[in-house]
């Protein structure tokens, strides 16, 4: 595989992860809809600093972890597991008790990194896009770097873009008719990922 396609089939994995929306995308989105885009800066900062490291380190470990079942196997129900937590708490999600002209329910820094390492399809897409792609960029540390690069050039603006997305239906999350209405779709699309994780088994 030459190195221009390995970026054009990398491009394609990373968009089509994109387009289903998962816990960094929901989580943008109703973060800024609660708080503002403003309060997702250090929330996004965390969300690339853990996807850097979570890609750093199965990137130096990947084949210990593509050839070991029990650690598929514990990553799946892992993510299976968050996902449905996610998606449950979206369904009973209270606005009232969070006030929102203070920082009380806030995420910031650390909460965007520890969210990589629980979720599921982070998970599930590193390990896939570093095994597949590690050596047509090269292999070592470079090959691993160049995928690092890519990656967060793309999800960055992505969760940015969810985050002005989320911030522009801000006066729907302070309407009650509404805002019930946006967690719930909310909790069945993480629901929904589960489900097709279910089927479709730890990642080969």
């Amino acid at each position: 595989m030459g190195i221009n396609t390995a970026i054009f089939e990398l491009l394609i994995i990373i968009f089509i992860g994109l387009a289903i929306p998962g816990p960094n995308a929901l989580t943008s989105f109703v973060h800024s809809g609660l708080f503002g885009k403003r309060s997702n800066i250090s929330l996004i900062t965390g969300m690339a600093i853990g996807l850097a490291i979570m890609e750093l380190i199965v990137g130096l470990t990947i084949e210990s972890l593509v050839n070991n079942d029990n650690w598929k196997i514990a990553l799946h129900w892992i993510g299976l597991v968050f996902l449905f937590i996610m998606g449950l708490a979206m369904f009973r999600f209270d606005l009232e008790s969070i006030n929102l002209s203070t920082d009380n329910g806030k995420l910031g820094l650390k909460s965007g990194i520890l969210m990589q390492f629980v979720n599921g399809k982070e998970w599930a897409f590193v390990i896939m896009i570093m095994s597949q792609f590690i050596d047509p960029f090269g292999g070592g540390i470079g090959g691993i770097m160049i995928i690092i690069f890519i990656t967060l050039g793309i999800c960055i603006p992505a969760m940015i873009a969810w985050t002005f997305f989320g911030n522009s239906l801000s006066e729907f999350f302070s309407e009650p008719k509404y805002n019930k209405t946006i967690f719930s779709i909310c909790g069945i699309l993480l629901i929904l990922l589960m489900i097709g994780f279910l089927i479709r088994g730890p990642v080969s």
